[in-house]
């Protein structure tokens, strides 16, 4: 059964916390944007884009590394629209059960975000299909959704309320398409906002940050090496729009490595308390490597953002979790492992 339209399709999204951090650093705070409803920052957007339809779609096609295409589901399952999601075989099991869980067809390529052959021409197949069925094309960029990525630009609504007076003067977030970043460039400069906001990009597809390094126009499009999937976006989507809006802006472009992205996951998960999953740390990851370089201070107030849960790729918090030891005690022992726990002279193994 199908809602009627012209209603707001909503799962509660929006207004995600802003703490500040506990033991990385006095001046640095983080927006977790993982507290939306579906457990990122694209819900923003698919509230935006599928609240935009005025007539019911016969199905939505869609591309995703994982979470547009689990927002994507979810909304769509609250108003009763089928979907068709291509992916990556190896998109974090996570997301695709959140997808498949709610419904929605998902159709794994190989190469797809991958390679950026496979992947324009998945690309281009999807268009000719959307013409000829006269269904919508969801992708979380400008340069197919404007209306949806208008949404997400709220992000910088909210922590301009939430910063009571003392506005960030940088703000970092990860960059795989580019449409974020973008958004976040356009929702400080509607509000006459001067924000230095800092594009962070795995080093293994680093559309934007190389062309910013090599004073290009125009991103390039590459293969893939980086294993942290969210960021995974090999393609030209909003890579060149989101180069121009880092020019303009005046922030940092910083290509960081998978290591450097899992182990800020882990000072998250272990100073912070905060559940991230890989794509969602490599903000940290990025304000570590600029404020180590001497490249912005690190008593000047930042944010980053935190844009997915961490149950979204267990494999990675398996690998963190593995570092902890978990000792089989019997009950008789309990009493003596506790004794030596308390004893300060004890090693903590890890």
């Amino acid at each position: 059964m199908r809602i009627a339209l012209a209603v707001r399709i909503t799962l509660g999204e929006g207004n995600t916390p802003l703490v500040p951090s506990a033991r990385i650093a006095p001046a640095l705070s983080f927006k977790l944007e993982f507290t939306n409803p579906t457990g990122s920052y694209k819900d923003r957007f698919l509230q935006r884009e599928l609240s935009s339809y005025t007539s019911p779609p016969p199905f939505i096609l869609a591309t995703s590394s994982g979470n547009t295409g689990a927002a994507l589901a979810a909304y769509a399952a609250r108003a009763g629209w089928r979907c068709l999601i291509c992916a990556h075989p190896e998109a974090p099991a996570g997301k695709v059960t959140q997808m498949r869980a709610h419904g929605a067809t998902v159709v794994r390529i190989p190469g797809f975000t991958v390679d950026a052959g496979i992947t324009a021409a998945v690309f281009a197949d999807l268009e000719r299909w959307r013409a000829a069925l006269g269904v919508p094309l969801v992708v979380s960029a400008y340069r197919y959704c404007p209306v949806g990525m208008a949404g997400v630009e709220t992000i910088a609504d909210e922590l301009a309320a939430q910063s009571a007076g003392a506005l960030p003067q940088h703000v970092f977030t990860p960059v795989g398409g580019g449409g974020l970043y973008v958004a976040l460039v356009r929702g400080f400069a509607r509000l006459g906002l001067a924000v230095k906001v800092h594009a962070v990009q795995p080093a293994g597809c680093a559309t934007v940050v190389e062309a910013w390094r090599h004073g290009r126009t125009q991103a390039v499009p590459l293969t893939s090496t980086t294993r942290i999937s969210g960021l995974s976006v090999p393609s030209d989507i909003d890579a060149t729009l989101a180069l121009e809006h880092l020019y303009g802006n005046g922030g940092l472009g910083l290509a960081v490595t998978d290591e450097a992205v899992w182990s800020a996951q882990q000072r998250l998960l272990r100073e912070e308390g905060i559940f991230a999953e890989p794509a969602g740390a490599a903000a940290l990851a990025g304000w570590l490597q600029a404020t180590a370089a001497g490249r912005i201070p690190a008593d000047e107030r930042a944010v980053c953002l935190v844009t997915g849960y961490g149950a979204k790729d267990m494999a990675s918090l398996e690998a963190a979790a593995a570092r902890v030891d978990s000792p089989l005690v019997a009950a008789a022992d309990l009493s003596e492992f506790l004794r030596r726990q308390a004893d300060p002279s004890t090693p903590h193994v890890e």
